[in-house]
C-alpha cells in the first residue's frame, strides 16, 4: 500500500519496447496539483523534472523533486507521484531492462541505479541541477517533433554517466544485501526464451537456492519463477502482435508446450 492506495488497484502499464525501441520517451505535462496516479511496469523507469515541483512515492520512501532532479524506478516497483507545484513538466526514459542489463557503452552496470533501494539511487548533485535540467530541455525539444531510437540512446547515457560518476552502489549490511548480485540470473532471463528454473538461477548468481531465493524475493517483491514468467509472457504477447508466426510457434519460442498453455497467461 503506497498513501492508501492498494497494490492491485495500481494502474500496470505495457510499453512494447524491442531491441529497434529499447527505450521510450514521455513528454508530461501535469497543469494542476489534482493529478496524480500509481503505478508498476516491468520496465525501468528513469525521470527527469523540469518545470514545478513533485513527489514520488514507493513503499515505505517519499521524495520530493524540483527542476533538474531525477527518480528512478525498479521493475514491477509500485510507485506513484503528487503534484505539488503545478504545472509541472518532467521528461521520463522507459527503458527495457533487457537492453540495460547487456549493453556495455559506459563499461559498468547501469542496471544498479534503478535496483538499489529507492533511498540510495543517484540524486542529482547541486551543481549539475542546471546541466541536467539543459539536457532534459533537449529531450523535450527533440522528441516533441519525432522520436529518434539512436538520440535516445545517447540522452539515456549522457544522464546517467551525469548521475553515476560520483555515485557508488551502497554496501548493505542488512537483509538487501548486495543490489547486483542477481545480475547473473536477470542475464539468463532475458537471454534466452525458455523455462528457467530457480536451481539454475541461482546457480548463475553462485549462490545456493535458498538465498537466492530469499534475495530475489527481497529485491524483486516476486518470487523468481513469477518474475520469469511474466517477462516470457509479456514476450511471447508482443511476438503475437507483431510477427506473423503462429500461435503455436510463438508458444515453442517462449518456453510454453503449447499455445493452449500460453493462453493460460494471457
Amino acid at each position: 500500500m503506497i498513501n492508501g492506495a492498494q497494490i492491485d488497484d495500481f494502474k500496470r502499464f505495457y510499453f512494447e519496447l524491442d531491441d529497434n525501441k529499447p527505450i521510450q520517451i514521455l513528454l508530461n505535462r501535469h497543469e494542476n496539483r489534482e493529478e496524480g496516479w500509481f503505478d508498476m511496469h516491468y520496465e525501468f523507469e528513469l525521470g527527469v523534472v523540469l518545470k514545478g515541483k513533485m513527489k514520488r512515492s514507493y513503499l515505505g520512501y517519499d521524495i520530493e523533486i524540483g527542476p533538474g532532479e531525477v527518480w528512478f524506478c525498479n521493475m514491477w516497483e509500485p510507485h506513484g507521484f503528487e503534484i505539488l507545484e503545478a504545472p509541472c513538466e518532467v521528461a521520463v526514459f522507459v527503458i527495457d531492462p533487457r537492453y540495460l542489463a547487456t549493453t556495455l557503452f559506459l563499461d559498468r552496470d547501469m542496471t544498479s541505479t534503478f535496483m538499489v533501494p529507492p533511498m540510495d539511487r543517484p540524486r542529482t548533485a547541486v551543481n549539475l541541477k542546471g546541466e541536467i535540467k539543459n539536457l532534459a530541455k533537449k529531450v523535450q525539444q527533440r522528441f516533441s517533433k519525432k522520436y529518434d531510437a539512436d538520440w535516445a540512446k545517447i540522452y539515456l547515457f549522457e544522464l546517467l554517466l551525469f548521475l553515476m560518476e560520483e555515485w557508488k552502489v551502497p554496501l548493505q549490511e542488512s537483509n538487501h544485501g548486495h543490489r547486483t548480485s542477481i545480475q547473473g540470473a536477470l542475464r539468463l532471463i532475458f537471454e534466452e526464451k525458455r523455462l528457467i528454473t530457480t536451481k539454475e538461477a541461482a546457480l548463475a548468481c553462485h549462490m545456493s537456492v535458498t538465498k537466492f531465493t530469499a534475495l530475489f524475493k527481497d529485491l524483486m517483491g516476486s518470487t523468481f519463477s513469477d518474475f520469469a514468467l511474466q517477462y516470457r509472457v509479456k514476450g511471447a504477447s508482443f511476438q503475437l502482435k507483431n510477427s506473423n508466426l503462429t500461435q503455436e510457434t510463438v508458444a515453442l519460442n517462449w518456453g510454453f508446450s503449447d499455445a493452449s498453455h500460453l493462453h493460460k497467461y494471457l
